[in-house]
């Protein structure tokens, strides 16, 4: 009988290798070594044989360069939501932004729906069919779909709408958006 070294497998006489773990056997006089489930338990490592031990140090393999971590993903979108200011004060109308990328506009039986549909309230009349996108890009930004009267923004804390939009802008807490006149306040969170 030869005993593994290794895993303390019993093999036959002449095995070349251990048909426990697959280690090359040496012919030494059996010794049997006991089972790990023979094996008394440690307290920090129960029921788990101890690692053999060698005499000479093994060589400190070379490492690669560590390149840095990638950044975690950013995410899909980040809540938010539109509430309607009306004759300068917020109302209890909001609209959550619930998807990464919503079109503003009004439903027209030829172009389908929009995900922020503005049809019905006060001033719809000045909004296009596809007026405005609001998206996610690690950011909550809008955008002017080419509409006819125009997307607005003022910043929190200023005192007047900036310019018509022409570039996607990027929008904070407490920023006002005018999609024609139909003022909303976007809100993080």
């Amino acid at each position: 009988m030869i005993v593994c070294k290794v895993c303390g497998n019993e093999n036959p006489e002449g095995t070349q290798y251990c048909d426990g773990c697959g280690v090359e056997l040496t012919s030494e006089p059996a010794t049997r070594q006991p089972t790990i489930t023979e094996m008394p338990a440690s307290p920090a490592t129960p029921n788990t044989p101890e690692a053999p031990t060698e005499s000479a140090q093994p060589e400190a393999l070379p490492t690669a360069p560590e390149t840095p971590a990638a950044p975690p993903p950013a995410p899909l979108f980040r809540p938010a939501r539109l509430v309607f200011k009306r004759y300068g004060a917020l109302t209890a109308e909001t609209i959550p932004l619930q998807g990464p990328r919503l079109v503003v506009g009004r439903f027209d039986a030829s172009t389908g729906p929009v995900e922020i549909d503005l049809t019905g309230v006060p001033g719809a009349e000045n909004i296009s069919r596809r007026h405005a996108e609001l998206y996610f890009d690690g950011v909550w930004k809008v955008r002017d779909l080419g509409s006819t009267n125009g997307v607005f923004i003022k910043k929190a804390g200023a005192e007047a709408y900036a310019p018509r939009l022409v570039e996607p802008a990027e929008l904070q807490d407490g920023d006002e958006i005018a999609f024609g006149n139909v003022i909303l306040v976007f809100q993080e969170g």
